[in-house]
This record gives C-alpha cells, structure tokens and sequence, in this order.
C-alpha cells in the first residue's frame, strides 16, 4: 500500500513561527515547505500539491486575503487554515467566506495545529 504524503505548506513572514511549524510538523510525519510571502507559497504551489497550507493574515506585499483569492484560483482545493494574530471577527468571516477551513489565532499551541490538522485531513 502506497502512503500519500501529507504536505503542508507555512507561508509566514515572521522566521520564528516557520520555524516552529515546520520543525513540529516535520516531526509527526509531514512534509513541510516555507515560504516567507505570497510570491514564494504561489511559486512552492507550481511545484508540489499541498495537503494543507498555513497561511499568516498579515504580511508585506500580499497579505493572506489575497493569497487566499490566488491559490483558490490556482489550486485544486488545499486546505487553507489563517494562522493570525491581528484578528477580528469581520476579517474571520471573510477568510472563512474566501474559502479559508479554519482560522487560528496567535500565539497558538502545537495541540492548537495538530487538533485543527486532525479535523481537517484524515491520517
């Protein structure tokens, strides 16, 4: 039986935080790709599919609402998951109304990402 890989991609400009996901990720048995903006996650998806893709709301350049637009017209339905400190009740429901599986909020707890992981993909 073949395994399909689980691939996440972490599209956050603040290193700490890819840092921390990627490694925990890594260490439950997924594949991770960062990227510190959205022209780096839009160029990691013209190389692989990602399972999941974590994508922080607020970064220079494009933030995570209009990341959110170009992979929902580039991709074949990842699971996208907002990773925000700077939410707001408005910003949640547009998010979740772009396509968005989940919003969480930071700081966040691994257990925060791996419960959200587990609801949203099947292991």
């Amino acid at each position: 039986m073949k395994m399909v890989t689980k691939r996440i991609l972490i599209v956050d400009d603040e290193e700490g935080y890819r840092k921390v996901l990627s490694n925990s990720l890594s260490n439950i048995g997924f594949e991770t790709t960062v990227a510190t903006n959205g022209v780096e996650a839009l160029e990691a998806m013209k190389e692989k599919n990602y399972t999941v893709i974590l994508l922080d709301m607020k970064m220079p350049g494009m933030d995570g609402i209009e990341l959110l637009e170009q992979i929902n017209k580039a991709s074949d339905g990842s699971n996208i998951v907002i990773i925000t400190a700077y939410t707001c009740k408005v910003m949640e429901s547009k998010a979740i109304g772009k396509g968005a599986r989940k919003v969480i909020r930071k700081p966040f707890s691994m257990e925060d990402i791996t419960l959200c992981l587990n609801e949203i993909i099947d292991f």
